[in-house]
């Protein structure tokens, strides 16, 4: 593969001083077919985050769940996914044969991440089927571990419309889980540049101590961008295109707020430092907010938290700029 980073995550990389070191590395960290791991590793997964463009092209996150073995790769370049939408799923997704699509596996009990772009070569109403564009690992880091899995019958799939809502503005039950989320799923894009495999979509996860995303008084969110990989695949996106949208998954309740909106990058937090725990961060412009109650059918338990993320600073008070 050639380079493998788009103009706004070579210029993210630029800004920190990594553009050079991941020029000569990203052949060998994006991959254009999974490994054998990988494809080991969706085959024992209950569920997986996807991302994919509505027909106004703003992306969104959902998940996908099943037993083991609901994830198959028949090939290093194909992974089926056999699973119905959740009622949660936004409305109007591009699915169809053709449509770009990002898939994160995520192992909560493990705290194992690996993840793939790729384009959907056949959907129906039972699963889809995804061809690679391009494969890559993702480090433990900020993933809290889970256990005490358990599936249960969700109220959502008894009572639909009683238990889906959606709006611009956060409700006080929003807020509430904003403030407990100590992790969350984000949707964003990629410049549109045809079938070039940088172009698409991208879902990646975002963790840090309960409070760690904040409701400033304006209605905005803001969230911390720790240290990480340097690859800066959402940053960079935010760059070219500020349409973004984050899940929050409560794995208690099962509730799933999942909020669309426009992203600012925020590179110099100044004195605010403190409050995020990092030296940048993302503020986050709500345009539309849907919650499904109780809609995810899988529960865990929180058993120990991340030891790389930092504790909540001492300004969380302070109101950003």
């Amino acid at each position: 593969m050639r380079n493998v980073w788009h103009e706004g995550e070579r210029r993210m990389q630029a800004a920190f001083g990594v553009e050079e070191k991941l020029r000569t590395r990203g052949a060998a960290v994006l991959r254009d077919a999974m490994p054998d791991q990988h494809r080991d590793f969706f085959a024992g997964l209950r569920f997986v985050v996807l991302s994919a463009l509505d027909n106004t092209g703003q992306p969104w996150p959902f998940l996908r769940t099943g037993r083991p073995g609901f994830l198959t790769s028949p090939d290093a370049k194909v992974l089926n996914i056999a699973s119905r939408p959740m009622v949660s799923e936004p409305p109007d997704l591009c699915l169809g044969a053709g449509g770009k699509i990002s898939v994160l596996g995520i192992e909560l009990e493990t705290r194992r991440r690996n993840r793939m772009n790729g384009t959907i070569d056949a959907a129906s109403g039972d699963g889809l089927a995804v061809r690679v564009d391009q494969s890559f690992g993702n480090c433990p880091r900020y993933i809290h571990l889970r256990d005490g899995l358990r599936h249960v019958t969700t109220a959502a799939d008894i009572d639909v419309q009683a238990r889906r809502s959606q709006g611009k503005d956060f409700s006080a039950e929003d807020i509430a889980q904003i403030k407990t989320a100590d992790m969350f799923f984000i949707a964003s894009r990629a410049p549109r540049m045809g079938d070039d495999p940088r172009a698409g979509v991208d879902v990646n996860h975002r963790g840090g101590q309960p409070g760690f995303v904040k409701v400033l008084d304006d209605g905005t969110l803001i969230f911390p961008d720790y240290d990480g990989n340097k690859f800066f695949n959402t940053l960079g996106n935010i760059l070219f295109d500020p349409r973004v949208t984050l899940l929050l998954s409560d794995f208690v309740t099962g509730d799933m707020l999942t909020i669309a909106g426009l992203a600012e990058v925020v590179l110099e937090t100044g004195n605010q430092r403190a409050l995020f725990g990092a030296e940048r961060g993302v503020k986050v412009t709500p345009l539309r907010v849907l919650r499904a109650r109780q809609a995810l059918p899988l529960r865990y338990d929180r058993v120990e938290m991340s030891r790389d993320t930092p504790l909540p600073g001492a300004a969380a008070n302070v109101p950003l700029r």
